[in-house]
C-alpha cells in the first residue's frame, strides 16, 4: 500500500551534487580526506559572509564539501557546538532555482531563507532541516 505524501517532485531536481560536512580540525579532515581516503582537495575558499572556509574533496563524480568555522558565532560554529562535528547537509542541483523555490514554499516547505544566497557552485537555498527529517537541503542550480 502506498503512503500518501502531502509533497511533490520538485520540477528540474537532478543529482545529489555534494555532501556537506562540518568539522572544526583542518589538519584532521586533510589529513582523512586526502591522505587516508584518497580525495583530492579540489578546491579551497574562505567565505566571509559567512565566516568560514570551505574545503572541497574530489573524486571521479564524487563532491565532498567541508565547512569549517573561523568564529564559534558563525552558523557552522554554532551548528558544530549544538551538533558537533559530521554530516551538515546534502546538495542536489535543480534546472531552476526560482521555480523550485515557488514550488516548495507551495507545499508549505520551511525554507531557511525564502531567498537564494550565492554558494561556492552557484546559487542556493536551503530546506530546514524541520521539513528533511533532521537534515538541511541544500537545493543548487550551479554556475
Amino acid at each position: 500500500m502506498a503512503e500518501a505524501s502531502v509533497f511533490k517532485t520538485v520540477s528540474g531536481l537532478g543529482a545529489l551534487h555534494h555532501v556537506g560536512l562540518a568539522a572544526s580540525d583542518r589538519p584532521a579532515v586533510v589529513s582523512l580526506y586526502r591522505d587516508l581516503l584518497g580525495y583530492e582537495l579540489a578546491h579551497v575558499d574562505d567565505v566571509p559572509s559567512q565566516q568560514l572556509e570551505a574545503l572541497v574533496f574530489g573524486k571521479g563524480n564524487e563532491l565532498i564539501e567541508v565547512l569549517i568555522p573561523r568564529s564559534a558565532d558563525s552558523a557552522v560554529g554554532r551548528f558544530l557546538a549544538k551538533r558537533g562535528p559530521g554530516m551538515h547537509h546534502l546538495c542536489y542541483v535543480v534546472t531552476d532555482l526560482d521555480a523550485a523555490i515557488a514550488e516548495l514554499v507551495e507545499c508549505g516547505v520551511q525554507l531557511t531563507d525564502a531567498q537564494p544566497a550565492q554558494g561556492l557552485f552557484g546559487p542556493v537555498v536551503f530546506i530546514h532541516p524541520k521539513t528533511a527529517h533532521g537534515v538541511m537541503i541544500e537545493l543548487l542550480q550551479p554556475d
